[in-house]
């Protein structure tokens, strides 16, 4: 099993969110895998000029680094996104390389309702986890618009999203938090194994 993780938070190593996300990976024990910091890769703004529909059809005209995140996206088995919560939805970083995904997109349109483009590439059997962190008491309520983007972008997907996300930083409270990543590693496992349970499910909506 191949897992690309694809982590969108500015702080980098320091990332609240990424603790959870290393919890996560290190407990479905991928055969391998690759972290992508997103704000260390040279990627720039989608121009919306759909070269890459017509004249370079899956192919797009700006020459930086997302050729390369588009052909790991394809070979991955599991794909991670890790961000924190940014005004309801996502880090600026995140959504600009969303943006730039156009090329794994055909260019017509299925009969689903709302419509929707059909992968360029064979992107059945893989598998989504969207992670992250907000600094709000509770997750609950404010995620509305991520879920929204994700059940568009990936269809089915797993989800742990943290309230009280600062609580990572403060030393005093390592036990509690050394906790939740204990059932962030679980869910890991869970999730490697088919899917996460509903004890562990329980565990994470409570225990911050």
């Amino acid at each position: 099993m191949k897992a690309l993780v694809l982590h969108g938070s500015p702080k980098g190593k320091a990332s609240n969110t990424l603790q959870l996300t290393k919890a996560f990976v290190d407990g479905m024990a991928p055969d391998e895998v690759e972290i992508l910091d997103l704000h260390k890769l040279d990627v720039h703004e989608c121009r919306g000029c759909f070269a890459c529909w017509g004249k370079t059809p899956g192919v797009c005209v700006i020459d930086d680094d997302m050729a390369d995140v588009i052909r790991k996206l394809a070979d991955a088995d599991v794909i991670v996104w890790s961000f924190p919560l940014y005004y309801f939805s996502l880090p600026s970083r995140v959504k600009m390389v969303m943006d730039r995904l156009l090329p794994m997109s055909l260019p017509f349109m299925t009969g689903d309702a709302g419509g929707g483009h059909p992968s360029r590439y064979d992107m059945g059997g893989k598998r989504y986890v969207v992670i992250s962190t907000c600094g709000f008491y509770t997750a609950q309520g404010n995620y509305e618009a991520v879920d929204s983007l994700f059940a568009r972008l990936c269809g089915e997907y797993e989800r742990i999203y943290c309230g009280q996300g600062e609580l990572f930083r403060v030393k005093e409270l390592s036990a509690r938090t050394s906790q939740y990543l204990d059932a962030v590693r679980t869910a890991g496992e869970e999730f490697s194994h088919g899917g996460i349970s509903r004890a562990t499910r329980g565990r994470l909506d409570e225990m911050l």
